[in-house]
């Protein structure tokens, strides 16, 4: 009977193991359907490297680009005649699909949102650089670039000084303002990295 007893344990045990399993990749289904996380988020993002881009803008076309997060899209029209090499840049890794699943790991409230960024730390590059360039001054909405991939959005309020005449700028916001308004609403922590992951599900170019 002892035996029996402990077998009879073992099968609860398990049971009730695969019945976890099954509840939490229920969810996992659930919210991958809902695009409130994506199967990179998951994991861990694998680390691309590049030694230079690929030359993919083309001379007398107007570029523009749809974010599409999990608050919405955000509508982007690039300046690729004042920034035309971190443009290409930009166009290069969208085209290398760099973005999809990367997340927004810097929201601070009244200055930018930032994205770009494989560590998800700040840190993160593509493993080449590009030179600054259209040094303009930042207005509301206008895109720069922190460094060859990385990329932010200015919002109402920001301070200048932090940042005219230090990142190039890139282009301008044209629609998803109640986007980045929900983006910015974010909860964060103390380094501005939103606690529920804001994902870039997918970038898509417009060119004509």
């Amino acid at each position: 009977m002892g035996k029996l007893k402990e077998s009879l344990n073992e099968n609860k045990k398990f049971l009730l193991l695969a019945a976890g399993l099954l509840v939490i990749s229920s969810l996992i289904f659930v919210f991958l359907n809902t695009g409130l996380i994506t199967p990179s988020s998951i994991l861990f993002q694998e680390e691309k490297s590049y030694k230079k881009p690929g030359n993919v803008i083309e001379e007398g076309k107007d570029y523009k680009i749809v974010i599409s997060t999990t608050y919405g899209d955000i509508y982007i029209d690039l300046y690729e005649d004042r920034a035309p090499e971190n443009v290409n840049s930009l166009l290069f890794l969208i085209g290398e699909r760099y973005y999809e699943g990367l997340t927004f790991h810097r929201v601070i409230k009244n200055f930018l949102v930032q994205t770009g960024d494989r560590k998800g730390d700040g840190s993160g590059y593509p493993g080449y650089i590009v030179k600054l360039e259209n040094l303009e001054s930042f207005s509301d909405y206008d895109v720069g670039m922190a460094n060859a991939s990385q990329f932010f959005v200015v919002l109402p309020g920001f301070d200048r000084e932090r940042i005219d005449g230090e990142y190039s700028l890139v282009g301008r916001v044209t629609g998803g303002f109640v986007v980045l308004e929900s983006i910015e609403k974010a909860e964060v922590d103390r380094n501005y990295r939103p606690v529920n992951d804001v994902v870039v599900k997918s970038i898509q170019i417009h060119e004509k």
